[in-house]
């Protein structure tokens, strides 16, 4: 599956699915904290990864809590939705994140599957695509930065067009970059 004109062109390997994952991070020394994941990420989970830029978010839903900073990656995995949604756990877990905490609560690490290749899946523990995707600016409007053509697959709509149809009110780029992660400092 090539994804768009924005992504890597698929590697010669049948074994790889293209998949999209949200980062975010509104506790701590937040860019630190996605810097890592990023890092880890491309470590040893995503082939071809690109990310987007980052960007400064007030809370969704009107959650009185600390912004968070946002981004997104695409790449490519080896692994099944269950083995990589094991894996984004299991880092938010090293970030010290609190399974037992409430769904919205404020987190040093949240990282979600976004999209995965063309899938669309439900299970208890997850639903591809992420079921709020269509309604997030601050999901959508980073993917569309590296993946505006990719299609939702159940909507058929790109992410470029479900981006044009949020509102935008409180999503501010940053100068950071997390590929250039070395000399940049949080504000």
């Amino acid at each position: 599956m090539n994804l768009s004109v924005d992504t890597p062109a698929r590697p010669p390997d049948p074994d790889l699915r293209a998949v999209a994952i949200g980062l975010g991070s509104n506790l701590g020394p937040r860019f630190a904290q996605l810097r890592e994941a990023a890092r880890r990420l491309t470590e040893d989970t995503l082939v071809d990864a690109r990310f987007s830029r980052v960007y400064e978010t007030v809370p969704a839903y009107g959650l009185r809590q600390p912004p968070y900073l946002n981004a997104c990656c695409v790449g490519w995995t080896r692994r099944d939705p269950g083995g990589l949604l094991a894996t984004l756990k299991d880092l938010e877990s090293e970030a010290g994140r609190d399974p037992r905490a409430p769904r919205f609560a404020s987190r040093p690490l949240d990282l979600d599957i976004l999209l995965y290749a063309d899938e669309v899946m439900s299970t208890p523990r997850l639903t591809i695509p992420h079921p709020a995707l269509p309604e997030r600016a601050f999901v959508l409007v980073p993917l569309a930065e590296i993946a505006g053509a990719w299609r939702h697959p159940a909507l058929r709509r790109t992410i470029s067009e479900l981006a044009a149809a949020v509102d935008p009110v409180g999503i501010q780029v940053t100068h950071l970059r997390l590929r250039e992660a070395r000399e940049a400092h949080e504000p």
